[in-house]
């Protein structure tokens, strides 16, 4: 796969999609919430993490499968089923609507990848590659570690 242009959009109040309920889902809906998303989940069964997640109203979810015109009022939408063909066909409904659509499997019918991110209050830094995951996840580690220091170290340039 080849390394993707780093487009950042705000998602902050706006509607985001989840399909599915497992660990990827998981993964994907805790990134959007970060950021400040509505989440709502489309699954008929989600992991202890999501339900507390909905207990807590911090999504929304709906149980039951995916229907045609679900991606209507998503900004974004993440297939994250354990179904590849109904992963196609959620990711087929984004593309004629021209909703970004993220895929887990599988990825090629995805139009975004979530990349690994290093964050704080004052910068948010993308990080994504051929790298092995394993090596991609190692580095954004260890420049979570130096960020706080990076950015110290910027103020003081500009300070002089």
């Amino acid at each position: 796969m080849a390394i993707g242009f780093p487009l950042l959009i705000d998602i902050s109040g706006n509607n985001c999609t989840v399909f599915g309920g497992g660990k990827s889902a998981l993964r994907r809906v805790k990134e959007l919430l970060r950021f400040g998303a509505k989440v709502t989940v489309v699954s008929p069964q989600i992991c202890s993490e999501l339900e507390q997640m909905s207990q807590n109203s911090l999504i929304r979810h709906i149980p039951r499968k995916y229907f045609r015109g679900d991606c209507t009022n998503a900004q974004l939408c993440v297939a994250a089923t354990d179904d590849n063909t109904l992963n196609i066909a959620i990711s087929t409904e984004c593309k004629n609507k021209g909703i970004p659509v993220n895929v887990t499997q599988p990825r090629s019918y995805g139009t975004f990848t979530f990349p690994r991110m290093v964050m704080d209050e004052q910068a948010v830094l993308s990080i994504n590659g051929t790298l092995p995951s394993e090596q991609l996840s190692a580095l954004r580690d260890r420049l979570q570690e130096l960020l706080p220091a990076l950015i110290e170290e910027t103020k003081q340039l500009e300070e002089n």
